[in-house]
């Protein structure tokens, strides 16, 4: 005879169950695609002709549904070169952040980036609200210099999480 833990665990690794989990980690695929970017249709596009990597929509499209190799878990994610940039922003590029907004969509609350990197990001963020403040009103030049360096300071801090949550590099560096 089998316990109640038993066939509750049972249960959760039921042919239905897994494919209403599968149905679910869909939807939230297709709200992900939905938010995500596609070179020419952002009205940010008008430095360059075509994307620096890839084709127009690349990006959108690596986003897939993968097992975890645990029964009952699957990851909605990216593989593209560009997933993190688009996450967390770059210099150049304000942050999209699509699996942040698409994970608080569906009332999400695990960890979508390293914490290291989120406070990192968070403080870079600060430090150009700031500038963009000072420039805005028209604070002294010395001002604007000091907080130009700062913002800088928080990009370079910004660096350094990011390579400290990547982990070892897999392999021989050329």
């Amino acid at each position: 005879m089998m316990g109640i833990e038993a066939e509750i665990a049972a249960g959760l690794h039921s042919v239905e169950i897994e494919h209403e989990l599968h149905k679910f980690a869909v939807k939230v695929r297709d709200h992900a695609r939905g938010l995500a970017a596609v070179f020419g249709q952002t009205g940010r596009d008008d430095r360059r002709e075509s994307p620096p990597e890839g084709e127009p929509g690349d990006f959108r499209d690596s986003i897939t549904v993968r097992t975890t190799g645990k029964p009952g878990h699957l990851r909605v994610g990216s593989d593209d070169k560009i997933a993190l940039w688009q996450e967390v922003g770059t210099r150049h590029f304000p942050e999209d952040a699509i699996f942040a907004k698409t994970a608080k969509y569906f009332g999400g609350t695990g960890p979508i980036i390293d914490e290291g990197v989120q406070h990192a990001q968070g403080k870079l963020r600060g430090e150009l609200e700031r500038l963009e403040k000072m420039t805005a009103t028209g604070a002294a030049a010395h001002h604007i210099a000091a907080q130009r360096r700062a913002v800088e300071q928080a990009r370079a801090e910004r660096s350094a999480a990011f390579k400290a949550a990547r982990g070892p590099r897999r392999g021989r560096r050329r």
